[in-house]
């Protein structure tokens, strides 16, 4: 029969356990459906539905659009680099542009992938400040 001493340390045990399992945050899971904008924190990744495909957002590689409180000749342009993932072939990185309203578009295995916005519009009054960007994709199946 154990005694006392191990009793309470197993109890301990269990009971350090139960917390820092309660403590664990679970991420989202995005879930794109073919034909559906989706949006994709930058760092994340959105899994298309029916195939497994994988779409990351790893980073944003320009951001030359017009502050919102400022006036510009020129509404400029951002560039993200998005990776793909699909089971059984190697991974593929590629740069997609958006400018004046009108997103860029690649074709990929059996997806076409339209970058059609990104979030936060810069605002001059936030300088270098890192941004919480977000894209948004539109994935279509050929």
């Amino acid at each position: 029969m154990p005694n006392l001493n191990q009793l309470n340390r197993a109890l301990i045990l269990l009971c350090a356990v139960a917390a820092a399992s309660g403590c664990a945050t679970v991420e989202p899971v995005i879930v794109a459906e073919p034909g559906v904008a989706f949006s994709v924190p930058l760092g994340k990744t959105a899994t298309i539905n029916g195939d497994g495909t994988k779409i990351t957002f790893t980073r944003v590689a320009a951001d030359s659009r017009c502050p919102t409180d400022v006036t510009c000749v020129w509404e400029g342009e951002a560039q993200i680099e998005i990776r793909i993932s699909r089971t059984g072939s190697p991974d593929e990185t590629t740069l997609l542009r958006i400018h004046a309203g009108s997103g860029g578009e690649i074709a990929s295995g059996n997806l076409v992938i339209r970058f059609v916005g990104l979030t936060p519009v810069p605002r001059q009054a936030d300088g270098n400040a890192p941004r919480p960007y977000v894209a948004e994709l539109i994935v279509n199946r050929t």
